[in-house]
């Protein structure tokens, strides 16, 4: 019996560790798989813009840069395009601007409800065999799109992912230091396999 108690005492301290926010922060990898051909045009990636108003100034301004940064490296390794070009280099008639805003980057662990009596229950059973431990939601939404020289709009898409994600001790996710990075990478390469489709119907 006293082991009983020590082992609900035990699940009852997990399950009261309460909600975690935390922000997906990528990184933004590279694209699982290069496009069939490249456009035969340049890129410039603008500076990414990240306008969550949950996060301070400071935050938003290195996710910014970190962002940037990663998505040139997505756009060139994924050769969706003759050449990615940087400033101070300029835009050539056919060439097109991409930008990038993500307006929520939200996060949020928290218990799962069926945890602490269903470890309890099976004598943590539910734990090894990976009954789910905590739920992981995600609000995440950007907008991603495609200028000509001009500054006129070629394609354009805007995307949302409310996501409520089981997760057990053998997921990937349990102890993953980058939590929310799968996720940010599934909405962007939403919104960029969207506008490229787009782009592509263009005369």
């Amino acid at each position: 019996m006293k082991t009983l108690h020590y082992l609900a005492a035990a699940l009852l301290g997990l399950s009261l560790t309460g909600c975690v926010s935390f922000t997906p922060a990528g990184p933004i990898s590279e694209p699982a798989q290069k496009a069939s051909a490249a456009r035969q045009q340049a890129v410039m990636i603008d500076d990414v813009l990240v306008s969550d108003s949950s996060l301070d100034a400071e935050v938003r301004k290195n996710l910014s840069s970190q962002f940037t940064s990663q998505l040139n490296q997505r756009i060139e390794h994924g050769e969706y395009f003759r050449e990615v070009i940087s400033f101070p280099a300029s835009l050539g008639e056919q060439d097109v601007l991409l930008k990038l805003e993500l307006s929520s980057l939200k996060g949020k662990r928290t218990p799962h409800p069926g945890y602490f009596p269903g470890a309890l229950l099976t004598l943590t059973g539910w734990i090894w065999f990976n009954g789910p431990i905590y739920v992981d939601k995600y609000d995440l939404k950007g907008a991603l799109a495609f200028e000509d020289k001009q500054g006129k709009t070629l394609a354009s898409s805007q995307k949302t992912l409310h996501l409520d994600q089981n997760t057990g001790l053998w997921d990937d996710d349990y102890f993953n230091l980058a939590l929310g990075s799968t996720q940010l990478n599934q909405l962007v390469e939403e919104l960029l396999q969207d506008s490229l489709q787009q782009l592509a119907n263009k005369p």
